[in-house]
């Protein structure tokens, strides 16, 4: 039972940061999400002058590493009010930083070139209002970068069985983005190794 409790708690940490022990944990998780980040930089390769929003943006550690690959203006957003105190203090004023929820974004449609989802997307709810959000705010041709462990993985993980997140594997994550509005002919989905026991998932889709 207390093994459950903190699974749980934790689980609920990873879904909304806050206190000392979300601040903590934020800055475990740039090191965990080290390799995930790069990957999915890669696969997003930003340019200069794009306009990019990280959606849940945490420690603002993504973010920091867009602008080191390309001048471009960046906006964070994440519900968390410890997170974005975390980020403002990585980013300074080198970004937008916003506190909100993905359900309702404020942000006129098609702001954005580009956004990279990086951990977020177990949180997504089931009738798509969370990546039609991410959809709405993306350029015509724009495209979104998303990373999440694949379910392979994460169903070994108490926090995992706490249900509040959503599992996926390569068709799932591909019907998820589809159910937000992303043509399916315009979205890939990718298994990659992240370490010897972790596998992961990069998604692209475009608008």
């Amino acid at each position: 039972m207390i093994a459950v409790s903190f699974a749980r708690r934790f689980a609920r940490q990873l879904a909304h940061p806050h206190g000392a022990a979300g601040r903590l944990l934020g800055f475990a998780m740039d090191l965990a999400n080290h390799k995930p980040t790069q990957l999915a930089l890669d696969l997003l390769n930003p340019q200069a002058g794009e306009r990019i929003l990280d959606a849940g943006c945490s420690t603002g550690k993504a973010l920091k590493a867009v602008l080191r690959r390309a001048d471009c203006p960046v906006t964070g957003i994440d519900p968390s009010p410890a997170m974005i105190a975390a980020a403002s203090r990585t980013l300074g004023q080198r970004a937008t930083l916003v506190q909100t929820g993905m359900e309702g974004l404020p942000f006129p449609d098609a702001s954005f070139d580009a956004v990279i989802a990086l951990n977020v997307l177990y949180f997504a709810d089931r009738e798509g209002r969370m990546l039609a959000n991410l959809h709405r705010v993306l350029k015509p041709g724009g495209r979104l970068v998303a990373y999440v462990t694949h379910r392979e993985t994460m169903q070994d993980w108490p926090f995992a069985r706490a249900g509040l997140h959503r599992l996926y594997d390569e068709a799932e994550l591909a019907v998820a983005l589809a159910d937000g509005g992303f043509a399916p002919a315009r979205i890939s989905v990718h298994g990659t190794p992240i370490t010897r026991s972790v596998k992961g998932l990069l998604a692209f889709a475009e608008h």
